[in-house]
C-alpha cells in the first residue's frame, strides 16, 4: 500500500512540473463526453507558424452514455492529422482505459476515461487567397522564404505587393475536434481548436496552376 502512494505522489509531481510549462506548438483540453452533446472546459488556442501542434485531451464519460465513438478533426484549410490513445504513465487501475483504433473508442461505458494525443500537421498556404497547397504549385523565394501559390495570378501580386502578404503563409483557422457516436452519428464531444495569426487573406480569381518555380 505505502508503494503505492508514493508511486500516486511521484505521479501527481510529474504532472505538475509538466503543466507548468507549455509550449506553443502544443496544448491540453479537458471536457465531457455525455449523450447530447459534452463540451471542453475551454478553447484550444495556437499561435500560427509552427510545423506541427501537439493536442493532448483527456475526457470522462457521463452517464447514462455508452458506445463507440469516433474522433475526427473538422476544419479549414484541412490538415493532415494522426492520434493515439494512451492510458496513464502510472496505472494505479482506479480507472478503465478503453480500446482506441482507427481513430474510434470502443464500448465507452460511464465514469471511463480516455486520454488521447492528436498530432496536426497544418497545410502550406497561399499567401494572397489563403488556399492550402498541395500537388502542383507555383513557388518564389522571398528574403530567404520559399512562398507556395495556387496560380499564376496569385504569384504575380504578390510580386507586385510582396510586403503586404509577408508571414500569410501560415495556416490559421477554426477548427474542431469532434466526437461521433457511430451508431447514431450523433455529436457526443466538441473541442474549439484556433489557430490564431495576424492579417486577413485578400481575395483574388484563382487559375489553374503550373509547376514551377521563380526566384525572386
Amino acid at each position: 500500500m505505502a508503494k503505492k502512494i508514493i508511486i500516486f505522489f511521484i505521479a501527481v509531481l510529474v504532472s505538475l512540473l509538466a503543466a507548468s510549462h507549455r509550449w506553443n506548438d502544443s496544448a491540453h483540453a479537458i471536457g465531457v463526453i455525455k449523450a447530447g452533446g459534452g463540451t471542453a472546459r475551454h478553447p484550444v488556442s495556437l499561435e500560427a507558424g509552427e510545423e506541427s501542434y501537439m493536442l493532448i485531451v483527456t475526457a470522462t464519460v457521463l452517464p447514462p452514455y455508452r458506445g463507440d465513438v469516433k474522433v475526427v478533426l473538422e476544419g479549414e484549410p484541412a490538415m493532415d492529422y494522426e492520434m493515439h490513445s494512451s492510458g496513464p504513465i502510472v496505472d494505479l487501475g482506479f480507472h478503465a482505459w478503453p480500446k482506441f483504433k482507427d481513430n474510434t473508442f470502443y464500448d465507452l461505458k460511464p465514469k471511463d476515461r480516455i486520454a488521447l494525443w492528436v498530432k496536426m500537421k497544418p497545410p502550406k498556404i497561399d499567401p494572397v487567397c489563403g488556399m492550402a497547397v498541395k500537388g502542383n504549385f507555383l513557388t518564389v523565394t522571398s528574403r530567404g522564404r520559399e512562398y507556395r501559390f495556387c496560380s499564376q495570378e496569385c504569384l504575380v501580386l504578390f510580386q507586385k505587393n510582396g510586403g503586404s502578404y509577408e508571414g500569410l503563409d501560415q495556416a490559421r483557422g477554426k477548427y474542431t475536434l469532434a466526437f461521433y457516436d457511430t451508431k447514431t452519428g450523433a455529436r457526443v464531444l466538441s473541442i474549439p481548436v484556433i489557430i490564431k495569426g495576424k492579417g486577413r487573406y485578400p481575395r483574388c480569381r484563382r487559375t489553374p496552376a503550373l509547376t514551377s518555380k521563380v526566384s525572386g
